[in-house]
């Protein structure tokens, strides 16, 4: 049994790692900009478009995205503005933001290689996207660059406290208890909670930050609960399709998530399948 004293030292610890990593892993001057620019009233596309260019990577992938199945825009976009002015202001800075936060998280570990991570994560922003539009959610565009972003509390531990994280993914196995749970015992918060305080860090939307916060217990979302219940169903989803976990999806999704989604489970089996098409085409646009 855990000894309750030490989890308060370890919640501290956690505490001071994001701390410490605050200036070290940050979003690039480039996202900054974007984001001056949204809220500057007198900004307009023009501005936009010279702030990508400013970045050939970034252009590089704006282009590449725009022209990609996942939007499915009729004829080839071959000028950066156009592709901005396609994509709007709002993919747009998704699309920085995922492209930026891939960029600054190469956090080596020896737990999870860096590419196998990112799979998952792609593969999750992509079923969210997909799942959401089919559920007619709002803004569910939004989605794709949340789905990308939840997993980042393990990152973080994984790069920067193994042994712990090692204990955790052990006594979540052994015990057979949901990681999420044994992580807050363990630690004194779970990785949901972590990735929301980094995101926070980063100054990004506070939706953002609750969805990718209460994604482990969509049950204590205090909003966005469709939202945060398809975050919560696409992670056992992704489990299963990337890692290839072998208990079903409805063992490990609780009978009220699929209350408050109502998805048909033939309808979300024929998603994970062009998810994995979908994700395979966008790991070659955003990783190359």
């Amino acid at each position: 049994m855990l000894n309750p004293a030490k989890i308060s030292p370890q919640s501290d610890l956690i505490e001071n790692t994001l701390q410490e990593i605050k200036g070290l892993i940050s979003l690039p001057e480039v996202y900054q900009r974007v984001r001056n620019l949204i809220d500057d009233p007198n900004s307009d596309i023009e501005h936009f478009v010279e702030v990508v260019a400013s970045d050939p990577n970034l252009t590089v992938a704006v282009l590449r995205v725009a022209n990609s199945a996942f939007f499915g825009f009729p004829g080839k976009i071959d000028s950066l503005s156009r592709a901005v002015s396609m994509l709007g202001i709002g993919q747009l800075h998704d699309l920085v933001l995922a492209t930026s936060a891939i960029a600054s998280l190469k956090l080596p570990n020896d737990i999870m290689p860096l590419k196998r991570f990112w799979q998952f994560s792609l593969f999750s922003a992509v079923l969210t996207r997909l799942l959401a539009s089919q559920l007619k959610i709002p803004k569910s565009e939004r989605l794709f660059v949340i789905g990308l972003l939840y997993e980042i509390g393990h990152l973080v531990l994984y790069a920067k406290h193994p042994e712990l994280a090692k204990r955790a993914i052990d006594l979540s196995r052994n015990n057979q208890e949901m990681l999420h749970i044994v992580e807050q015992k363990l630690l004194g918060m779970h990785y949901g909670e972590i990735g929301a305080k980094l995101m926070a860090q980063w100054c990004l939307p506070a939706h953002f930050q609750d969805i990718v916060h209460y994604q482990p217990t969509p049950d204590l979302a205090p909003e966005q609960r469709r939202e945060t219940a398809l975050l919560h169903l696409v992670r056992a989803c992704a489990e299963k399709a990337i890692f290839g976990h072998m208990s079903p999806i409805e063992q490990r999704v609780s009978r009220e998530i699929w209350d408050i989604l109502q998805l048909d489970r033939e309808q979300l089996d024929d998603t994970i399948e062009q998810a994995r098409n979908t994700a395979s085409e966008m790991e070659k646009l955003m990783f190359n």
